[in-house]
């Protein structure tokens, strides 16, 4: 079953899917509401997605679409990540937080002074805006390109500008908003605050990416929730203005969306009015769950299965990069390999979720569920107990936003996961040290110096 013919089959049976659709929605927010600690954390936006992409499976089952196995498949794998999931307790919401009166030593790692926080940023903003200029320049804006997937892809050493983009951008635009609401800046320093939230602002315009804007509510997001451990209730008042800022930013999302949506239309020679655009973003809601549409009616699973196996798909970005293995011996993605048996050689494809990633590459549903169990275990970990490890400092906040906030991705596709991770390591201490050597040659000793 290709997009058309899912298109024709949701057509036909609408109701059951709007019906399916808003079911799945609000149990997943119902099972995970305790994980969920406001309509601006990303932990929302992955539950509901998931409750759109997973009602696919119930209505392809409802209609007789799939076979008994697939559908008994999906619901232990969902069953096993759920309970890996929950083995951690989640984060202590805002009205928890706000009770602390004060702060047990908050900066107590002297090391990490605020001129420290502020050189790192200051490498941090350049090394994005470095590596953003020159990705424009050689590939161009990424809105304008027929997949924005292929922008760091061949293996030809390219790639390393997108992994030192993901990582520099992550710190910098996180230590801004700190910068903004928690820190003090001279006048020189506010100027350049304003112009890097301007080029972050375009950046994330220009990437193609049409819910870009909603990782500034994140990025804001975690902040709080860490400056809440770090002061409690000393921060009321600036939780209270970038909640303001968040609901701004909410609204700005969406009317980026539509704006992302006609731009795209316009550059491929489509109708780009209003009504287009809704049509677009309805079937860009649907086929959340396009992976299963795409594979699992009429056993079209059992034809995309690579030889490499799970390992080196997983990790074949990491693989790659470091030249262990030659990129051309490395599988190609699973969701283009499930676009090219559709349409041929498409540089785009479905997200292969964990649930499809496990009935793809494990036989047994013992061993699909063990790898969904341990998925949730090890997300659970990243997002709620890597939380409360973490030393109550500013510093560790950008360690824990830089794992935390890459969650998204695992949900939808975990190899893009492991990508970002590897990326972390690799250059995130690369930042460190050069913030460190920074540091010693001017000889910043008094903690009263901001730059």
């Amino acid at each position: 079953m290709n997009y058309f013919d899912f298109f024709l089959l949701a057509e036909d049976n609408l109701y059951s899917l709007i019906l399916f659709s808003l079911a799945f929605v609000l149990l997943y927010l119902l099972i995970y509401r305790r994980y969920i600690l406001s309509l601006f954390d990303p932990m929302f936006l992955i539950f509901v997605a998931s409750g759109l992409a997973n009602a696919i499976v119930f209505f392809l089952y409802y209609l007789h679409e799939i076979k008994p196995h697939y559908f008994y498949s999906f619901i232990l794998t969902e069953f096993a990540f759920i309970s890996g999931f929950f083995v951690f307790k989640p984060i202590i919401g805002f009205k928890d937080y706000l009770k602390i009166e004060t702060a047990t030593n908050p900066q107590s790692v002297s090391v990490f002074d605020e001129n420290f926080m502020t050189i790192m940023f200051y490498w941090a903003s350049i090394l994005h805006i470095l590596s953003q200029v020159i990705t424009y320049l050689v590939v161009g804006l990424p809105i304008f390109m027929e997949s924005r997937l292929t922008t760091y892809s061949g293996g030809s050493g390219f790639g390393l500008f997108g992994r030192l983009l993901d990582v520099s951008s992550c710190v910098g635009i996180f230590l801004l908003f700190y910068r903004m609401f928690y820190s003090r800046n001279t006048y020189y320093g506010s100027v350049y605050n304003f112009f890097y939230l301007l080029f972050v602002v375009f950046a994330m315009i220009v990437s193609g990416n049409k819910t870009n804007l909603l990782f500034l509510i994140y990025y804001l997001f975690i902040l709080n929730i860490f400056m809440l451990k770090l002061r409690g209730s000393a921060i009321t008042n600036q939780i209270n203005k970038i909640l303001k800022l968040q609901k701004i930013l909410l609204f700005a999302s969406i009317a980026l969306i539509f704006l992302v949506i006609a731009i795209q239309l316009t550059t491929i020679g489509s109708n780009s009015d209003f009504s287009s655009s809704l049509l677009v973003l309805g079937k860009r809601i649907v086929s959340f769950g396009d992976i299963y549409y795409l594979t699992l009616p009429n056993d079209v699973i059992t034809q995309l299965h690579d030889k490499g196996g799970p390992v080196l798909q997983l990790f074949k970005d990491p693989l790659g990069m470091f030249r262990i293995v030659p990129w051309v011996d490395l599988p190609i993605d699973n969701g283009f390999a499930v676009s090219s048996y559709h349409y041929g050689d498409v540089p785009s494809g479905p997200n292969p979720r964990y649930n499809y990633f496990a009935m793809l590459y494990f036989n047994y549903y013992g061993t699909q569920m063990a790898y969904c169990f341990l998925l949730g275990l090890f997300l659970s970990f990243l997002r709620n107990k890597l939380f409360y490890l973490m030393p109550k400092h500013i510093f560790f906040g950008v360690i824990y936003t830089l794992f935390s906030i890459n969650i998204i991705y695992a949900f939808q596709d975990m190899p893009t996961m492991v990508l970002k991770c590897f990326s972390i390591i690799c250059f995130f201490p690369m930042i460190f040290v050069f913030t460190l050597i920074t540091m010693r040659l001017l000889r910043l000793n008094n903690p009263k110096n901001y730059i």
